[in-house]
């Protein structure tokens, strides 16, 4: 490509590309104003690079934006030396491509994530193994649970919510059954319906609405939002692209880990289990680990909702597997 310096006045610099690279290094440049570079913190980098993650713009401010987060602080000097050397004219002075120094702490939270990262990699080659040293069918889980499950699947519903305490305040409904502060008087009011205590939706003579939440809101929520969570009670376990049986042995995985309260056949390809919530550390591992299994990482989400047994979905119906209400006061 040719360059041209069009966009720089004479007075500023002769040679803006030149510039550039004497702070980045090599730039791929794909027209008169842009390149792809090296990011500048790539040693800061949590996920893998691409080689478009990093660009400079030199129209109107020039500024070197990278597609992730974690080399921020790098970037922003690397862009306050860019912009010093092209207002000189000169080319930059000795290495400016280098991090700034780490503090303690900051390493500290680079070898976690490096530690975590390998553990997601070991669950993925493990996945197999796993699959196999716990393979199990959804009837063979069936026959398993400790509480008992009523053929009738529409009582289903009842007996998931006494999981909960009967003061909790848990959200049923359908998925656009939440608004914001926003929202109109009587739109608040209509979604705030969703929000009850599991004593009053017990009330209900049928279920109230196809989904629900592992979370406990505060009273007087009408938003299923991560600010309105009072306590993640359940860690949800799904996946989109294991078979049931493979779902199956990988909450016969997670119950070494976590205890196993809930089954819930969602109706169609999948299974939806619903664990005691691990402690934080075991949490953070599960976060890398679980996915590295194939199961869907949304569920971590404190607000996600989730399937609630009981209710009919096309053809067929939601329904409870497996129950366990020991130790539920």
């Amino acid at each position: 490509m040719k360059r041209t310096t069009s966009i720089w006045a004479p007075s500023q610099t002769h040679d803006p590309y030149g510039v550039s690279e004497s702070v980045l290094g090599h730039v791929q440049w794909v027209d008169t104003t842009t390149g792809y570079c090296e990011c500048p913190g790539a040693a800061c980098h949590t996920q893998k690079a691409g080689q478009r993650d990093c660009r400079i713009a030199l129209d109107q401010v020039p500024t070197i934006h990278c597609f992730h987060t974690s080399c921020q602080a790098a970037v922003d000097a690397a862009n306050h030396a860019l912009r010093s050397a092209l207002a000189r004219g000169e080319l930059a002075q000795g290495p400016t491509r280098r991090a700034p120094a780490r503090t303690p702490a900051e390493l500290a939270a680079d070898k976690e994530r490096q530690g975590l990262r390998a553990l997601g990699e070991r669950a993925r080659a493990r996945r197999p193994l796993i699959l196999q040293k716990h393979q199990c069918t959804p009837a063979e889980l069936r026959s398993r649970s400790p509480s008992p499950v009523p053929d009738d699947p529409a009582e289903h519903w009842r007996l998931h919510l006494q999981l909960f305490q009967p003061g909790d305040v848990v959200w049923i409904g359908d998925t656009r059954d939440s608004c914001g502060a926003d929202a109109p008087p009587a739109r608040r009011e209509q979604c705030g319906r969703h929000f009850r205590a599991v004593a009053d939706w017990l009330m209900w003579s049928r279920a109230p609405g196809a989904f629900t939440c592992p979370s406990v809101f505060t009273a007087g929520s009408h938003s299923r939002s991560n600010a309105n969570v009072l306590q993640r009670r359940f860690l949800v376990v799904e996946s989109d692209v294991l078979s049931k049986p493979e779902i199956c042995a990988v909450f016969g995985w997670c119950g070494g880990v976590m205890k196993l309260r809930a089954v819930v056949d969602t109706g169609g390809k999948s299974l939806h289990g619903w664990f005691d919530v691990p402690c934080g550390a075991a949490q953070t591992e599960l976060r890398v680990v679980l996915p590295g299994l194939g199961c869907d990482p949304a569920l971590f989400k404190l607000a996600q909702p989730c399937r609630l047994p009981g209710v009919p979905r096309g053809d067929r119906m939601q329904e409870l597997l497996y129950l366990d209400l020991g130790g539920v006061a």
